[in-house]
């Protein structure tokens, strides 16, 4: 399961309430960011649609570390 998958069960089952403070720490957070927070979601979203559909491959943690750790060199 994927990172964004995870993200998205969790948010799915906490009440109306804790979803709107989120969608509002979200949206606080994306006015900072060079990548909108929310538009990062969002792009994982279509991931986990992907995934689900059988077009995208799911990456295991082993892979999504090292993409991690590669991007991270990068911008360094």
């Amino acid at each position: 399961m994927s990172t964004a998958q995870i993200l998205f069960e969790q948010y799915k089952v906490r009440p109306p309430r804790i979803r709107r403070e989120l969608k509002t720490l979200i949206d606080q957070e994306a006015a900072d960011e060079k990548v909108p927070l929310r538009e990062q979601i969002r792009q994982g979203m279509r991931e986990v649609r992907l995934v689900k559909e059988g077009k995208l491959k799911a990456q295991s943690l082993g892979e999504f570390l090292a993409d991690l750790s590669k991007e991270i060199a990068d911008e360094a």
